[in-house]
């Protein structure tokens, strides 16, 4: 009967042991995640500048180098109108689809528990895409126009993770983007002057 017992305490604890090697090696983590775009108004410079604040998603991949340090990859999307206020011409409109691409590095806080805080900082950029609306097209832009632009971005920002299994967890994020304000090659629209977007938002962490 000892024997069985001693037999029993192995097997639990190979079990556990095997569990946490598994823990261990779940260093890959897929995520998708809804966003709300939120950007700052420029009021104080020559061309007033605004964007719809507006929806959308994003993609992310990341792998963790060890316990603290993980590097990520994202790919994102919305779509909101740029507006423009040039005090001679008046309002200027421009619908766009922005996509993201970004690579950051994310520290993660020690834990012990199912919340895992972590912070992240990184570079990317952002392309905003003129739509083939109404508007866009008495503007003068679109598409095919060759207005499309590219704006390169600082990201950062932190998030908590809520583990719902070992495999499974639940994601709260913020994080903020600082780039030049786009133009669409516009000379009327030019601007050196930075603003920023906020985009916090929830969503799902696969590991493996």
């Amino acid at each position: 009967m000892r024997r069985c017992s001693v037999l029993s305490a192995v097997v639990v604890l190979c079990l556990f042991s095997t569990l946490a090697t598994a823990q261990d090696l779940l260093k890959s983590e897929v995520s998708i995640q809804g966003t709300a775009n939120i950007p700052k108004n420029s009021d104080n410079i020559a061309i007033p500048h605004h964007a719809t604040e507006s929806g959308g998603f994003l993609f992310g991949y990341r792998v963790h180098l060890n316990s603290w340090l993980a590097v990520q990859g994202d790919y994102g999307y919305t779509r909101n109108t740029q507006k423009y206020f040039d005090p001679v011409f008046g309002e200027t409109d421009i619908q766009a689809n922005v996509h993201q691409l970004t690579g950051e590095a994310v520290f993660t806080a020690p834990t012990h528990g199912k919340i895992r805080p972590y912070g992240m900082a990184g570079i990317g950029g952002l392309f905003f895409r003129p739509t083939n609306s109404i508007n866009n097209s008495f503007v003068g832009v679109g598409n095919n126009t060759g207005n499309n632009q590219t704006k390169a971005a600082f990201v950062y920002g932190g998030g908590l993770d809520f583990d719902l299994s070992p495999h499974v967890a639940l994601r709260a994020e913020y994080r903020g983007y600082v780039y030049k304000i786009p133009d669409f090659q516009i000379p009327g629209l030019a601007s050196d002057n930075f603003t920023h977007m906020a985009q916090p938002s929830v969503g799902l962490v696969w590991r493996f």
